[in-house]
């Protein structure tokens, strides 16, 4: 799907995010060969994996966060719209390599 393709599907959300919410969100996509679902779920996970990476960043890192959260959940309505069979799928490998060498089952001490 090309960029334009995703911005559009997203702007038929309801409802719509905050402004600068939605900028970061639209402002992360690319074009791909992916199918929706799954390329909102790597979009997601490529900005929490930026947020990840700087375990001294603050409140800079926030709307980063929420985005990553938004294209996820975007991605899950995506998927239910598409093959709600799919959920299941789509959720493992949106969780796939989350927490891997990191303390995985621990709490965060963030």
């Amino acid at each position: 799907m090309t960029r334009d393709g995703v911005i559009g599907w997203l702007a038929g959300r309801t409802p719509a995010p905050p402004a600068g919410l939605g900028a970061r969100v639209r402002g992360a996509v690319s074009d791909t060969d992916a199918p929706l679902p799954e390329r909102l779920v790597q979009l997601g996970r490529d900005l929490l994996g930026r947020v990840a990476a700087r375990p001294a960043g603050g409140r800079e890192l926030a709307l980063d966060l929420l985005a990553a959260d938004a294209l996820i959940t975007y991605a899950f309505e995506a998927q239910a719209e598409t093959d709600i069979a799919g959920l299941a799928r789509l959720a493992e490998r949106a969780a796939g390599g989350l927490g891997e060498g990191e303390g995985e089952g621990e709490p965060c001490s963030g």
